[in-house]
C-alpha cells in the first residue's frame, strides 16, 4: 500500500471553480489499485487550536517566482493505493513536472508527496462505500 499526497494552492476567487474541476473532471480511466481518495481543506489554528503543523512554507520558503498569487487556499489530496504501480498507470501520464505548468485556479504549482506506510492500525470504522455527491469516478 502507498499513500500519495497532492497540495493543491488555489487562488481564493477560484475555489468554487477547483473544486468542480475536482469533482467532476479530473476523472480516473483506470483506477485499479484505488482503495480511496479524499480531497481536503487544510485548516489552520483558527479552526482547530491544536494545529501544529502548517502545509504552506512560511514567506521566506520557497522558490515563488512561479506563483500567480501567494494568497491561496490550500487543499490536500490523500489517496491510497494498493501499490506505486497502480497509481502511476492511473495517474502518471496525466502529471505535468513543469513548475510553471499551472490550470487557471491554481495560485503555485501543486506538490506531491509518496508516502509507504511502516506500520497501521485499524479501527472499527470502514471507508466510505460510495464517492461524494457530485464526484465523477
Amino acid at each position: 500500500m502507498i499513500i500519495v499526497l497532492i497540495n493543491w494552492r488555489v487562488i481564493p476567487e477560484k475555489v468554487p471553480e477547483f473544486l468542480e474541476f475536482w469533482r467532476s473532471t479530473l476523472k480516473l480511466e483506470n483506477a485499479t489499485g484505488l482503495v480511496g481518495e479524499f480531497l481536503s481543506k487544510v485548516e489552520g489554528t483558527d479552526f482547530y487550536k491544536k494545529v501544529t503543523w502548517q502545509i504552506e512554507p512560511s514567506q521566506n520558503e520557497g522558490d515563488k517566482s512561479f506563483w500567480k498569487s501567494e494568497s491561496c487556499v490550500s487543499f490536500v489530496n490523500v489517496g491510497i493505493w494498493e501499490t506505486l504501480a497502480d497509481f502511476d498507470a492511473a495517474v502518471g501520464p496525466k502529471m505535468n513536472l513543469d513548475p510553471q505548468f499551472m490550470n487557471e485556479y491554481e495560485a503555485a504549482p501543486r506538490r506531491r508527496a509518496v508516502l509507504s506506510p511502516e506500520a497501521w492500525r485499524v479501527g472499527a470504522s470502514h471507508l466510505p462505500r460510495v464517492s461524494s455527491d457530485g464526484v465523477s469516478a
